[in-house]
């Protein structure tokens, strides 16, 4: 698959580090769970896909490789990210707000979400998860990532924020099983660094109308984040022959 891609790197890509066989390992993975959320769905075949946030394309490129007939939206609070995405990669580029809320999306099959909710707290992730879920057509599915608990070691490894806000973070963690806190050496408003257990995603999923869990893996992307896979099946609608059929 990798042979197939788009190669082509926009010079205001941040995930271009810490090396092209990185860079180009971390979208394979993603495509891979794709795939691996569509196995574990209903869904016949993947026609439509949002990619959100889509950045500079470091999974686009793989997402329109995997799926060459596919329409594809590309998100991001990064217009120039969008638009990139959009005119490389053959789709339709979506401009979107600091409140993911308020900004216009289409229904589709599915919809990949890297790396976002490893940047807000429970409330947006909750609120944000449920609209996302109401995006997908039946039988849809949305592939997320999270901060799991492989992130502990990571913030020793690799410092994604400054230690007194981690240690909050730990602190939250652990009491409740999310922690937040924003960036306080940049500017970027309400916006930082989450870490979360399973079981606080799962409740999440769980407090959503008319879908199911169809699957959670701990660092399921790139051998780092965890993964959440939610299905547009409604977990409440009893089992019957006739149901199926219609399957």
């Amino acid at each position: 698959m990798q042979a197939d891609i788009e190669r082509k790197i926009h010079p205001d890509d941040g995930m271009w580090q810490p090396a092209e066989s990185w860079y180009f390992a971390v979208g394979r993975s993603a495509l891979r769970l794709v795939d691996l959320a569509a196995r574990a769905s209903w869904l016949p075949k993947i026609g439509s896909i949002l990619d959100l946030p889509c950045g500079h394309g470091r999974v686009a490129r793989h997402l329109r490789a995997g799926f060459p007939d596919a329409e594809l939206y590309f998100c991001d609070i990064d217009h120039s990210g969008a638009d990139f995405c959009a005119e490389t990669f053959a789709g339709t580029a979506i401009h979107s707000k600091p409140e993911l809320t308020e900004v216009a999306l289409p229904k589709v099959d599915l919809i990949w979400v890297g790396s976002l909710f490893t940047h807000v707290d429970l409330d947006r992730t909750r609120r944000w998860l449920r609209y996302l879920s109401e995006h997908l057509n039946p039988d849809g599915v949305l592939v997320a990532t999270f901060h799991g608990d492989w992130s502990l070691r990571m913030q020793e490894i690799y410092q994604m924020i400054d230690p007194p806000s981690w240690e909050r973070i730990v602190a939250d963690y652990r009491a409740t099983g999310y922690g937040y806190a924003p960036y306080r050496d940049v500017d970027m408003g309400d916006y930082g660094i989450s870490l979360s257990r399973p079981e606080a995603i799962i409740a999440a999923v769980r407090d959503i109308p008319g879908v199911r869990l169809a699957g959670y893996m701990e660092r399921g992307w790139a051998d780092n984040q965890d993964v959440a896979m939610i299905a547009r099946e409604d977990r409440e609608i009893p089992w019957t022959p006739e149901f199926r059929s219609r399957k």
